[in-house]
């Protein structure tokens, strides 16, 4: 609807190759947008890493000393090219869920440098409804989830979910992006990022607007510990890099116990 108002206007104002560049956008993202996205957040992940690394060893201590000794179960959400594994220092089974089934490539490239999981095959899959994954009743140690949501349907579906497919006194492992402060300059740039839905079309169903924080508090887990802070982002960084972390900056993790 946006898009055609769009291309209407342009057309009315006699900008004719500036409509037919966002109709040329449009049939890109709308036919290779997925494919194209998993190509570029793979690569995104892997220097989300390099300036998180120290944060994700911080989030994932938990999930390495829970269970000492014992080959644990790990459910991650939203797996993309597995860019997490390598934070996983312990035998484990790992399943993971993915809707975007083009980072497959990815995901195995990755699987393949860590032996020590037992890194079962991507299933495609939301997490929303994992059942439909095969992911039965209080059947993992673990959840995980990074960058993912931001972009699921229902978030308080999702954790529904992540709560039925726990254990008792399993643990929900997040890292994720949240709008910007009340009054900050940053919230008004994400509040219209969304207008029109720009921002979820260009970036795979991504939101700027969720307040997860908020969300967590009213998930019911038994236990929640969660703390909020900005993307860390070196001056050496690309400036796609720069760009994309910039608009994420605000960030939230934590973990939580059913």
């Amino acid at each position: 609807m946006y898009l055609k108002l769009t291309v209407v206007g342009l057309l009315l104002l006699g900008w004719t190759n500036l409509a037919i560049v966002f109709l040329l956008v449009n049939v890109i993202i709308t036919k290779f947008g997925k494919r194209i996205f998993a190509g570029f957040c793979s690569n995104f992940a892997s220097k989300y890493n390099d300036v998180s690394n120290s944060l994700k060893i911080e989030l994932f201590k938990d999930l390495n000393d829970m269970k000492k000794g014992e080959k644990i179960s790990i459910l991650e959400i939203g797996a993309g090219p597995g860019t997490n594994f390598k934070y996983f220092d312990r035998e484990a089974l790992v399943q993971t869920v993915e809707p975007n089934l083009h980072f497959a490539k990815y995901f195995d490239e990755n699987r393949s440098k860590f032996p020590k999981l037992d890194i079962k095959d991507i299933k495609e899959g939301f997490g929303e409804d994992l059942s439909v994954a095969g992911i039965a009743d209080e059947s993992v140690d673990a959840v995980v989830m990074t960058l993912v949501l931001c972009s699921v349907g229902d978030q308080l579906k999702c954790l529904e979910e992540i709560k039925r497919v726990l254990k008792p006194g399993g643990k929900f492992f997040y890292m994720e992006h949240i709008i910007g402060d009340e009054g900050s300059t940053i919230r008004t740039i994400h509040k219209l990022l969304m207008i029109g839905g720009f921002w979820p079309f260009m970036a795979d169903g991504c939101c700027t607007d969720r307040a997860t924080d908020k969300v967590m508090e009213t998930a019911g887990f038994g236990n929640l510990e969660q703390k909020k802070y900005d993307l860390p982002i070196s001056e050496d960084a690309g400036i796609p890099f720069k760009l994309c972390g910039g608009i994420v900056k605000p960030h939230l993790m934590g973990v939580a116990t059913k």
